[in-house]
């Protein structure tokens, strides 16, 4: 279980950064109230609560902290109690998103197109990022992975998302794909804390679908993560959707499941 502990330490760095991280009763509880609709910036994980009186503690804290937010959102992985997530879905916790964690086995079996990369640096980058997260967005369904309150329209997703995204950036490096000097894709990646890489974000416009961006993208952040010092290289892809295959025909093995469970609040803030 080595290999998953080091992808779910690495998985919860990555959501954590940018906001405030709480310490609760068997759980962390990571805290942003200035995005109360972006479910990553407002959330709990690395639950350790195996007993009922401790579930309950973590439902105290949750309303504590999460005061302003609309929902009550749980991150659970492989390492979190059964009779934990048993009781997520007792109490009407909803999962939404299941994500697949797929780390590198051996190279990559393609390198995709050769793209025009820019990094996310000033403003006009992130304005240009920020357009195609709602484009991204608008057409998601609302639990398809959007991490935002389904009450919210695209606009305000893509600017919540994108601001999230910025606080992160010392640690987490946001790259535009440019075609014909327009940008049509985007993605992420970052070195996470003990040599893992992860790659993060990954979205193409459909009219720029197909052409081998997406798979050109990865090849890059993979060149990077490994030249970084990284021996574990991976990325996640949703049970529910195609990359998955593409990922998998790259050389990515699954290895772990990670879901998010979702709650709208008592007071219905």
């Amino acid at each position: 279980m080595e290999l998953q502990r080091r992808i779910v330490q690495a998985y919860r760095w990555q959501r954590r950064l940018g906001h405030a991280l709480v310490t609760g009763p068997e759980c962390r509880l990571v805290v942003n109230p200035a995005l109360p609709d972006l479910w990553d910036a407002n959330h709990v994980d690395e639950v350790t609560a195996a007993t009922e009186s401790g579930a309950d503690a973590v439902f105290a804290a949750m309303d504590r902290q999460f005061g302003q937010a609309r929902w009550r959102v749980v991150h659970t992985d492989c390492f979190t109690p059964d009779a934990f997530v048993a009781r997520l879905a007792f109490e009407d916790f909803e999962e939404q998103s299941v994500t697949i964690q797929m780390v590198l086995q051996g190279g990559l079996t393609d390198r995709g197109a050769r793209i025009a990369l820019r990094p996310v640096v000033d403003d006009a980058d992130w304005r240009a990022l920020q357009r195609l997260v709602i484009v991204n967005h608008a057409g998601s369904t609302p639990t398809g992975g959007s991490g935002a309150s389904p009450q919210i329209g695209e606009a305000q997703i893509g600017e919540a998302m994108v601001a999230a995204w910025r606080a992160k950036a010392s640690a987490q490096r946001f790259h535009l794909v440019l075609q014909n000097g327009a940008p049509v894709a985007y993605g992420s990646c970052a070195v996470a804390p003990g040599g893992v890489g992860m790659i993060e974000d990954l979205f193409t416009l459909p009219s720029a679908r197909r052409q081998g961006l997406a798979t050109g993208l990865v090849a890059v952040f993979t060149d990077q993560l490994i030249a970084a010092g990284c021996d574990v290289v991976f990325l996640g892809a949703f049970a529910d959707a195609a990359p998955k295959r593409l990922y998998a025909r790259l050389g990515f093995r699954p290895v772990t499941l990670t879901r998010v469970w979702m709650r709208r609040s008592a007071t219905g803030n």
